[in-house]
């Protein structure tokens, strides 16, 4: 059985707190984003009703937000009493590659892009147009 990655660990050796990127290693956290089965993406009762991601204003930008697992997802979403009547938190699904058409097919949205493993100790971010072209990227370098 394969070992789950640390994508906290992950992102902390990939996004110093100086503001640079190690490229080596953030390669390694996108890669292991891109071979998860799933992402979760944020629902709310409102964006449940219209049939669409929420979308959250954050740092003067609209962000859809996505996790690697449930417990981050309800985490973030329990501390920002984003739940449901019942207490659930709201979500759904993607296939990597589903998420990276969704982002194409969303590129004329008003939304910025996707904030990973958001309230979390290191979250990250990706604009959607970069998003839709990490797969080629991973895919050039072997890591996918």
């Amino acid at each position: 059985m394969a070992t789950e990655a640390d994508f906290i660990a992950l992102a902390r050796d990939s996004f110093k707190a100086d503001g640079s990127v190690d490229m080596d290693k953030g390669d390694l956290l996108w890669s292991a984003l891109f071979k998860l089965p799933e992402w979760y993406f944020l629902m709310t009762p409102q964006s449940k009703a219209n049939g669409a991601l929420a979308a959250q204003l954050i740092d003067e930008k609209v962000w859809f937000l996505a996790f690697t697992d449930p417990e981050k997802l309800r985490f973030y979403a329990t501390r920002n009493r984003n739940l449901d009547e019942t207490g659930n938190a709201l979500f759904v699904t993607m296939k990597p590659m589903e998420a990276v058409e969704f982002a194409r097919d969303s590129l004329h949205l008003s939304v910025y892009g996707v904030r990973f493993n958001e309230a979390q100790e290191h979250g990250w971010f990706s604009p959607l147009e970069n998003l839709t072209k990490f797969p080629d990227y991973l895919q050039e370098k072997g890591l996918v």
